[in-house]
C-alpha cells in the first residue's frame, strides 16, 4: 500500500481544527464521553470504593479483637484478583468505545453529526482495535519504563494506529507499520504532537475530572485532523495549504511608532544593450541585423 508523506506537520493547524470540530458538535461530544466515562470509569470507581471500605472494616475487626494478621494475605489476593477480573472486562471495552470515537470524528469530518449513537459505531473493527490498543499500550509501557522518552518516541510512531485500522481497515502489524513509515521521517514533531495532545486531552482533570468531558474529545477530534492531511480521507476536505512567504512586502516602523507595509520598488525596464542600438537613430534592433531597419546605417559592429 502507498502512502503520500504529510508535505508539512502542520500540528498546530491540528490543534486548532479539532478545538473548532468539538466547539461545533460539543453537545454530541459531551454525551459520547459522558457515556464512554459511565461505562469505563464508574465501574472502576465503584470497586475501588468497596476495596477501600473492606479494607477499613476488616482493620477495626481485626483491631478489636485482637485476630491474627493471616488473614491480611488473602485480603490482598482477593482485592487485586478482583481488580484483574475487572480490567479482563474493562479493556476490551474501553478499546470499542475508543475507536467509536475516532469513527464519530471521521463521520463529522465527512459532514455528519455526532450523535451518542455513535458510541458503539466501532464493533466491525473489534478485534483488530483490541489487539491495536493493547499492543499500543504495552509498547509504550516498555518504553516509558526505559527513562519516559523512549515512551514518548513510540506514541508519536504509531499516533496513527487506531485510525488507520478504523479508516483503512488495516490489521494490527501493518496499520502500525504504516503508521511509522509516516511519522518516521518527522519523528520529532509528532513526537511532540502526540505529546501535546495527550496533554490537552487530560486536563480537564485539573477540575475534579469534569473538565475531562471537554477535554477528552480532543484527543480524537485532533488526531483525527491529523488523519486526514496526512493520509487523506474519504469525502473529508483538506486543510488548504498555507501561504508561501513573499519577502517582497513586510512591515517596518515608520516615524512616531506606528508600523506601515514597505513594499519593494518596482524592477525599472532596463534599456537594451548598446549593442542592439542603431548608433545613428537609437533604434532597437535584433541582435542579428546587419543595417537598421529605420534609417539604413550599419548596425554596430557591422
Amino acid at each position: 500500500m502507498e502512502n503520500t508523506p504529510a508535505q508539512q506537520v502542520r500540528f498546530g493547524d491540528w490543534i486548532s481544527e479539532g478545538w473548532k470540530m468539538f466547539s461545533a458538535q460539543w453537545k454530541g461530544w459531551v454525551a459520547m464521553s459522558l457515556g464512554l466515562f459511565c461505562v469505563v470509569a464508574v465501574p472502576m470507581i465503584i470497586f475501588f470504593i468497596f476495596v477501600y471500605a473492606a479494607s477499613f472494616a476488616a482493620a477495626l475487626e481485626t483491631a478489636g479483637s485482637h485476630a491474627s494478621s493471616a488473614a491480611a494475605p488473602l485480603s490482598f489476593f482477593l482485592i487485586f484478583g478482583g481488580f484483574f477480573l475487572l480490567m479482563l472486562v474493562m479493556l476490551p471495552l474501553s478499546a470499542l468505545l475508543t475507536g467509536s470515537m475516532y469513527k464519530a470524528a471521521f463521520k463529522q469530518l465527512r459532514g455528519g453529526k455526532v450523535e451518542f449513537s455513535d458510541l458503539f459505531s466501532a464493533r466491525d473493527r473489534y478485534l483488530p482495535l483490541l489487539g491495536g490498543i493493547l499492543l499500543h499500550a504495552l509498547l509504550i509501557g516498555i518504553g516509558s519504563m526505559l527513562c519516559v522518552i523512549p515512551g514518548l518516541i513510540v506514541a508519536g510512531l504509531l499516533i496513527f494506529t487506531v485510525p488507520l485500522i478504523i479508516d483503512r481497515k488495516l490489521g494490527v502489524i501493518e496499520a502500525m507499520r504504516v503508521s511509522s513509515e509516516m511519522t518516521r521521517p518527522n519523528l520529532l514533531t509528532f513526537t511532540l504532537f502526540a505529546f501535546l495532545v495527550q496533554l490537552i486531552a487530560s486536563a480537564g482533570s485539573i477540575a475534579c475530572y469534569v473538565g475531562l468531558l471537554a477535554t477528552w474529545p480532543l484527543m480524537f477530534t485532533m488526531s483525527a485532523a491529523a488523519y486526514r492531511d496526512c493520509f487523506g480521507l474519504e469525502g473529508a476536505a483538506l486543510l488548504p495549504a498555507p501561504e508561501p512567504w513573499s519577502g517582497a512586502s513586510y512591515s517596518t516602523p515608520a516615524l512616531g511608532g506606528s508600523t506601515q507595509p514597505y513594499s519593494a520598488p518596482p524592477q525599472q525596464p532596463q534599456p537594451p544593450p548598446a549593442a542592439n542600438l542603431c548608433s545613428n537613430c537609437q533604434a532597437s534592433l535584433p541582435a542579428s541585423a546587419k543595417f537598421c531597419f529605420r534609417c539604413g546605417a550599419p548596425a554596430p559592429g557591422q
